[in-house]
């Protein structure tokens, strides 16, 4: 266990909250006329910055049932990166008290 996996584990957090209020703002003006649909995705492999992507604006439907699709794939990636840090913080108590006896 490393600082570095720790740092990579807050960064997909980070990342995946952002995309969730993305996404909530696509679900809630896709009704709004001239709207258009976007979407994030991390830039570079270590979630350096963010990239935005225009998305096809299929329809206030399209729209709608994509941006929950996609909230709902979030939302999975999301709780397996909170567990994954629980689990490394577990790792690291343990560690700790065994060093203390």
């Amino acid at each position: 266990m490393s600082q570095t996996g720790f740092d990579a584990v807050e960064r997909g957090l980070a990342f995946a909250k952002a995309r969730a209020v993305v996404l909530a703002a696509d679900a809630t003006n896709a009704r709004t006329p001239g709207f258009q649909p976007v979407d994030i995705a991390p830039d570079g492999e270590r979630f350096g910055g963010l990239v935005v992507r225009a998305l096809d604006a299929s329809g206030t439907s399209g729209t709608i049932e994509r941006s929950m699709a996609a909230s709902a794939q979030n939302s999975i990636q999301y709780r397996a990166l909170a567990d994954q840090e629980r689990a490394m913080l577990r790792e690291f108590k343990s560690a700790a008290e065994e060093a203390r006896r």
